[in-house]
């Protein structure tokens, strides 16, 4: 995956509200499969980097996943918080 991957799966999600909806009621690996069935090569690893890019850890993408794995099911994403909500 690249940066552009995600980022341009990102600039998709910013153009349709359905999309939006969905991605912020879904954990790590629903949103890399969201990102899949659009065309687009996201991992979880990527979601989790792209979190985690302002650190200077260089984790490799075994590593993130385990770091993804370890977050609780209550924690909120990003991803569920960059569009405004249809509340």
């Amino acid at each position: 995956m690249t940066a552009e991957q995600l980022n341009a799966f990102l600039r998709l999600v910013s153009r349709e509200p359905a999309l939006q909806r969905k991605l912020t009621q879904c954990r790590a690996a629903s949103a890399a499969a969201l990102a899949k069935a659009a065309g687009y090569d996201v991992a979880v690893a990527d979601l989790t980097r792209y979190k985690a890019r302002a650190t200077s850890w260089r984790l490799s993408d075994e590593e993130l996943e385990v770091v993804a794995a370890w977050q609780p099911p209550e924690q909120p994403y990003w991803w569920q918080h960059i569009w405004p909500r249809d509340e």
